[in-house]
């Protein structure tokens, strides 16, 4: 149905928008106004700080990382020279300074005991180290061996055993440091030969096995200064 009001202007009510549509409209807008607020802080404020932020960090990165790089250079260079270290000390203590040995063997020789010299004299000395072997002489694993063709110059047999007593005598030498005490002692005596002098000697072999190297540095340690 059609209305038509025919009361001139000043007569007519005015056409007004309604309080609760304008409250909405409003509100819509202020929530639409605020959201593009926080659109605009979160997408230039905050961004821009974490922007900042994480070009200090790329920054303190750039400046750390040639150290992490030298550190780690040198983490392999410190395990390189380690595993040598360790390679070396093995190395040392399986060795044997086989100059000590033959001085220590050519002192007993001068040194003799209770008074009496030992007229001591070698054909040969041979040496060898090797890999373990075992059981050897008396149930001993060897790790080497020292061997002589000796000769003692006296008439009497007693003097081979006097010799080999004092090869274990640690007082007079280290060698027991390194090998394991002779064997019992053994003999033939030589004929009498007037050039000379003593004119009786006796052939003996003299073998002296090797200690496996843990023990020889285990008695090294133990060993007094000096020795």
């Amino acid at each position: 149905m059609i209305t038509i009001n025919l009361l001139p202007d000043e007569f007519r009510k005015t056409a007004r928008t309604p309080l609760k549509m304008m409250a909405a409209v409003s509100g819509a807008v202020l929530v639409n106004t605020l959201l593009v607020a926080w659109w605009c802080w979160m997408s230039f404020g905050v961004a821009a700080e974490i922007e900042t932020q994480r070009n200090v960090l790329q920054l303190e990165m750039d400046g750390l990382t040639p150290q992490v790089n030298y550190h780690d250079a040198l983490g392999k260079e410190v395990a390189f020279h380690s595993s040598r270290e360790s390679t070396l000390a093995s190395i040392t203590s399986s060795r044997v300074q086989w100059t000590r040995v033959i001085d220590d063997l050519v002192d007993v020789v001068h040194a003799g005991g209770d008074g009496i010299d030992h007229y001591i004299w070698f054909d040969d000395v041979s040496v060898k180290q090797e890999a373990p072997r075992g059981p050897a002489r008396g149930g001993i694993q060897s790790f080497g061996t020292l061997k002589c063709n000796g000769h003692s110059g006296a008439p009497e047999w007693n003097q081979v055993p006097a010799f080999l007593e004092d090869i274990a005598d640690t007082e007079l030498t280290t060698l027991m440091a390194s090998f394991h005490p002779p064997a019992a002692p053994e003999g033939n005596v030589n004929d009498s030969d007037q050039g000379l002098i003593p004119a009786i000697n006796w052939s003996f072999p003299l073998t002296l096995e090797l200690r496996s190297p843990q023990e020889r540095a285990l008695i090294n340690a133990v060993m007094p200064e000096g020795k």
